[in-house]
Order: structure tokens, then C-alpha cells, then sequence
């Protein structure tokens, strides 16, 4: 328990008020004294030591981190076990345990050999449990605070844990900093819009990622987003039917039906399941198909649905004239794939997999994408599942046949 001391505060006029901040401050004087003796007491910054209680005669000083044997206390001060004292101010000596833990999910990663500790560290608890090189990726799940600085709790070994310091590791990839550099020398070019992010420490970086281009059918990725959430709201299901009339083709924002794809360009007044629509979208990036699922379970755009997909974008993603940049298109596609189910899988062993980011990696890592192409315009959007998972997108203008070797390069540092 604290107890506050206030000087009373006398303010005398002469003439003209003075309002400075050194008037203000000398006639306030404010000290703070324990009225009981703290838990694990240690000298926090260094102090005088005093051979009687009313702390007239020196006798010493006691350094910073030093641990106390109080045996009372008395008025201001504190006895110690030697029979000196020490004043009882609480700026001066503190108590030497845990402030404050919580629960977190936290990728961090060793750049230098790091000592694990068997508890955050306090003068009481400095245990060395291990010493784990440069170069590890840790997941902590806690997170505490001491009067020295902030701690992780780290789970290593196949599930020992322990604790670092802060200060000793980082939550920044640093093979992403070594990709950006590789990403700058190679790729700083206007035709290029290219983000990536790493899905264990949420890292992001790119180049020109903010730069707008024609999205062609990457703007097929809101709606499979959209048509997933109703689903797992349970607004919709997998085997509704959908029928496929000509006002699906006909309305302001619709794809174009002689595009790719293999339901017919005409209407064929059948029914289509949900699922089969979701599939057609996704593995043969189908116009029909994305019309079908727009028309009918966005509303053609519905305000609800433009509003939601701007929030997740970090900006307008117009779905009729389609110009976003790749960072618009990733954040959308980490949206999709935490709401998971068969809109996200169906992104998987799609009729592309032979070309653009899935040919830039080998073949027994999973790839889930959406390619894009119009003109010069020649895209493609993935979450590689690698090791370390990581989104890619590469949207190009004029530099189709470099998507590949983007993804190549990507892969090769952050497998």
C-alpha cells in the first residue's frame, strides 16, 4: 500500500501571476513512501543507506538490482537486517515480482543465440533453462511483464517451454527481409504489383503493392468470399439450386459469357447446385459460373456486400470496372481462406495448376490461387503452403511469363 504526502501548495501574488512550469513544480512536492514492507524488496536505482531511522548519518550506498532483508518499518524507513535503514521511498525500491501475464499468438524468431529462462526474469528468477541458436521460428503463447523488461513464453524441443526476453528476438520474418531485397532488385518495375505475406507472423511486404491494374478474374475472389460467409452463417447451402436464366449475363457488372469456362454462353434455363457453381468459379475461373453466384446470392453487388469487401480490401474494390492492386486482392484472399470450406478448397487442383505461381514451386506443395488474365494483364493469387505458409500475388502488365520466376524466387527463400 502507497500512501501520498502533498506539501500544501501556497500561491502568493505579486503583481503579475508567474505561470512558468518551474514556478509550478517548486510549490508542489509530491513523495511516496510504502506504509508495509513489499514482497521480494530490490533496490531499483541506487540508494543511501543511514545508521539511524531519521536518515541523518550516511553510511553507505547500495547499488541497483540488490536485493534487501527487511526487518521493519519505521516512519519512512526501512530497517534492514544489518540495522541500517534505507528510506522507504517506492521510486527508489520496488517489488521484485510479476506485474501483469496474458495470452497471446505470436510468431517470434531468434536473430542471436537466445538464453531460455525458467521464468520471466526477475533478480529472484534468472535460471537459465537452455540456449537456442540464430535462426529459430518460435510460437509464444504468453506474454508477461516484470519490473525489467517483457517476456515470451516459447515452446521448444517438442514441448518444453520457457521464456525469452523481448529484446533478445524479433516478430519480424527476417527471411522477409531478405525477400524484399530480392523483391527490390529484381522486380521494382512498373508493370509489377506483387505482395506477400507470411501467415505465421503476419510479416507483409511487396513491391508497388499498392498499385492498381485491371484485375480481370482475381475479382472473382469477393464473390466465393461472400458465397462461403452465407454459407457458413447457414444463409445458404451447397445443394441450393440456382437457375441459369438471361438476366444472369445481362446486368451492369457482369462477366462476360463468352469468356472462359464450360457452361454454355446461352441460357440454358437449367439448375445448377451452389457447389457446382463454386467449383466451375474457382477450378475453371467460369464467367457463367460467377455470374450465376452473383446474381443470385450477392444481389448484384448489393451495398452490403460492396461495403464488406471495401473493409477487407483496405479500399473500393469496384467489382464492375475491377482495378485493384495485389494487396487488395491478398487481403481478400486471407479472408476467404479463414472462412475455409469449398469455396477456399476449390482453389486447390484447379485446371491452372501447371502455369504461374503453382509451376514456381514444387510439385508436392499445395497451392490454392485464382489467375486473372485480359490483354496484357496477366495475374495470379495464392496461398502456398509451404513450410510456412505465405500468400502471393502477382498482378502484371506486360510480364506474364515473369509470374513463375516470381513465385520461384518467393518460394526459395521463405520455403
Amino acid at each position: 500500500m502507497l500512501v501520498v504526502l502533498m506539501l500544501p501548495v501556497v500561491f502568493l501574488s505579486f503583481g503579475k501571476a508567474d505561470t512558468s512550469v518551474s514556478a509550478v513544480q517548486s510549490q508542489q512536492v509530491q513523495q511516496i513512501f510504502y506504509t508495509s514492507i513489499p514482497q521480494r524488496p530490490v533496490v531499483l536505482k541506487e540508494v543511501v543507506s543511514y545508521k539511524d531511522a531519521s536518515l541523518k548519518e550516511k553510511t553507505g550506498q547500495i547499488k541497483p538490482k540488490t536485493q534487501l532483508q527487511i526487518i521493519a518499518l519505521k516512519g519512512k524507513s526501512f530497517e534492514l537486517s544489518n540495522h541500517q535503514y534505507v528510506s522507504a521511498d517506492s521510486k527508489s525500491i520496488i517489488s521484485d515480482v510479476l506485474m501483469s501475464k496474458k495470452d497471446v499468438n505470436q510468431t517470434i524468431y531468434t536473430t542471436k543465440a537466445v538464453d531460455v529462462l525458467y521464468n520471466p526474469y526477475t533478480t529472484f528468477d534468472t535460471q537459465v533453462y537452455i540456449t537456442l541458436p540464430a535462426g529459430r521460428s518460435l510460437q509464444a503463447n504468453k506474454m508477461a511483464r516484470t519490473n525489467w523488461g517483457t517476456y515470451y513464453q516459447i515452446s521448444f524441443n517438442g514441448g518444453q517451454t520457457g521464456w525469452v526476453d523481448s529484446q533478445s528476438v524479433t516478430t519480424n520474418n527476417p527471411q522477409m527481409v531478405v525477400l524484399q531485397k530480392l523483391l527490390n532488385q529484381k522486380y521494382s518495375d512498373s508493370k509489377y504489383s506483387i505482395y506477400v505475406k507470411d501467415l505465421e507472423s503476419g510479416n507483409v511486404i511487396g513491391v508497388n503493392q499498392n498499385e492498381k491494374m485491371y484485375s480481370a478474374s482475381l475479382s472473382k475472389l469477393p464473390i466465393l468470399y461472400w458465397v462461403q460467409k452465407r454459407i457458413n452463417k447457414g444463409e445458404i447451402n451447397l445443394s441450393d439450386n440456382l437457375t441459369y436464366t438471361s438476366k444472369v449475363n445481362g446486368w451492369s457488372g457482369s462477366y462476360e459469357a463468352n469468356g472462359t469456362g464450360s457452361l454454355p454462353d446461352s441460357a440454358d434455363k437449367k439448375n445448377y447446385t451452389v457447389l457446382d457453381l463454386i467449383n466451375r468459379t474457382a477450378k475453371q475461373s467460369d464467367n457463367v459460373a460467377s455470374n450465376i453466384l452473383s446474381y443470385y446470392e450477392t444481389n448484384q453487388f448489393n451495398p452490403e456486400f460492396q461495403k464488406e469487401i471495401d473493409q477487407i480490401a483496405g479500399g473500393h474494390w469496384d467489382m464492375k470496372e475491377r482495378i485493384v492492386s495485389s494487396q487488395m486482392v491478398g487481403q481478400v484472399l486471407d479472408a476467404l481462406y479463414n472462412e475455409g470450406g469449398a469455396s477456399f478448397n476449390a482453389l486447390i487442383n484447379t485446371n491452372f495448376d501447371n502455369i504461374k505461381i503453382k509451376a514456381g514451386v514444387p510439385s508436392n506443395i499445395t497451392v490454392a490461387h485464382k489467375i486473372g488474365d485480359a490483354d496484357d494483364y496477366s495475374h495470379d493469387a495464392a496461398i502456398v503452403f509451404a513450410t510456412h505458409p505465405y500468400i502471393l500475388v502477382v498482378e502484371t502488365n506486360g510480364g506474364e511469363g515473369q509470374i513463375t520466376q516470381i513465385s520461384q524466387d518467393v518460394y526459395g527463400v521463405l520455403k
